[in-house]
């Protein structure tokens, strides 16, 4: 088990601390004013990122821009900084003993915060809340990079005012930030040639158009990471002020919470606490997790523990021994040596039996969605979401615009569709008949033996 470097994590903190003083001010008492958090739970490649993008078109919802570990990892709440020897944390994390880290963890969320309401950018506050939480953004993902803070500004502002003259964008819109981030890192290249845009959630042909010389990477991105990639492209939106926190939940959507619900819900002590269940056939998820461990992106953890994996490790000899995907579940040491496509079932078998153990055990109101409707034929889709909002009395209206059209993949390999796992049933075949991994897809609703079998 290895510690990010202490030189590399320090440092960015202190660039986060002065890039702090730019962005909006601390919200107070932001955990304690929350009026209602819903954890969307699932395992990894679950489907969470498509889901929760659908959730961000209510102006009634408030979300961070991505995921929360990367204010964990700069608070030191995350393995093995924490002590802790995976991805867990429970009520005793929220201790007394914590209190400094805690308090940055909140002061982070609170600033990155929002709700997706019509704004403008000529309005200068909102303006400067986007240019700064994008130079925070880019400070996390490329920590071993010292950004120059005004070359980055100025790079921005040239991207806003390229994107009026050149792409019909008038002076006060946000259109499309996949365009945006393309023409901006392909600027910021000039003077950073590090910054790879392949390792951002960019679509290929805007990469190929606007950053030609950029060559894809199987390896990470930097030595060591406080966001996993695929980075997040991110959008102005307005801040939560009291009255929002007080009257609107927050959404989390990051698969590694399925092992910090206590956790969080010690930290919200004042909310009501949900669990959104998202489920997906554990075939597609399984599926979908091997790809992602062959795929530039979704490295998590840097290991002292020498991975083995088969499928894996020999494959990228050259970091394949030292890095985790993923999330990081309890018993992990117990398949370092195991077949890839033996990890990712335990992967996606232990973050839900997980999940089935609290909601079994807590008094916590939950609502169970299967992936699958998520991505079905459009009336399957409107019964979901009509029946979300109506769970989280919401207005369903944005998300039902939201399901209308054609769903671009997010943080994807592949664009999601049932079944693909077809193409690998030789090799999920074993995994698929594990007495554990039936009883749990049992327990989620799914029966998978006669598709073995049949």
């Amino acid at each position: 088990m290895r510690a990010d470097s202490p030189s590399i994590t320090d440092k960015t903190r202190q660039a986060i601390a002065r890039i702090n003083r730019g962005r909006q001010p601390v919200l107070p008492d932001f955990f304690a004013r929350a009026k209602e958090v819903v954890v969307v739970a699932s395992s990894s490649r679950g489907g969470s990122s498509i889901f929760t993008e659908i959730l961000r078109h209510s102006p009634e919802l408030i979300h961070c821009k991505g995921e929360i570990n990367p204010f964990l990892v700069l608070a030191g709440l995350t393995f093995p900084n924490n002590g802790r020897t995976d991805d867990g944390l429970d009520a005793t994390d929220a201790g007394s003993q914590n209190k400094d880290k805690l308090c940055l963890f909140e002061q982070e969320m609170a600033r990155d915060a929002g709700v997706n309401r019509p704004g403008s950018l000529a309005s200068a506050s909102l303006r400067q809340r986007f240019l700064h939480d994008l130079l925070w953004r880019l400070t996390i993902q490329w920590p071993q990079i010292d950004l120059e803070q005004e070359f980055l500004l100025a790079q921005a502002e040239a991207t806003l005012t390229d994107l009026c003259q050149q792409h019909g964008w008038t002076p006060d819109e946000f259109n499309d930030p996949q365009l945006f981030h393309a023409l901006f890192l392909a600027r910021m290249r000039v003077r950073y040639p590090e910054i790879n845009p392949h390792y951002y959630d960019l679509a290929p042909e805007l990469i190929r158009t606007y950053c030609p010389g950029a060559i894809a990477c199987s390896a990470p991105p930097t030595p060591t990471l406080i966001e996993e990639p695929p980075y997040v492209l991110i959008a102005p939106r307005h801040p939560v002020d009291e009255t929002m926190l007080e009257r609107h939940p927050i959404i989390l959507k990051t698969p590694s919470n399925v092992y910090r619900l206590p956790f969080l819900r010690t930290i919200f002590a004042n909310a009501r606490f949900r669990i959104l269940h998202l489920v997906r056939h554990p075939a597609d998820s399984i599926n979908g997790l091997i790809d992602g461990w062959g795929y530039h992106g979704f490295f998590s953890h840097r290991l002292d523990t020498p991975l083995e994996i088969k499928g894996y490790s020999d494959r990228f000899p050259a970091w394949g021994r030292q890095w985790w995907k993923y999330d990081l579940p309890p018993g992990w040491q117990s398949w370092t040596k195991q077949p890839l496509e033996y990890v990712c079932g335990y992967q996606w078998r232990k973050a839900h039996q997980t999940i089935l153990h609290y909601l079994g055990t807590q008094p916590v109101d939950s609502l169970t969605i299967p992936f699958e409707d998520v991505i079905g034929p459009l009336a399957a889709r409107a019964r979901v979401f009509a029946r979300i909002a109506d769970w989280l009395t919401i207005d369903s209206e944005p998300l039902l615009t939201a399901v209308t059209g054609e769903m671009a993949p997010v943080m994807a390999t592949e664009r999601p569709r049932q079944r693909r796992w077809f193409k690998k049933g030789e090799l999920l075949r074993p995994v698929l008949t594990d007495p554990d991994i039936i009883t749990t897809a049992q327990s989620l609703g799914y029966e998978i033996t006669h598709e073995l079998t049949g």
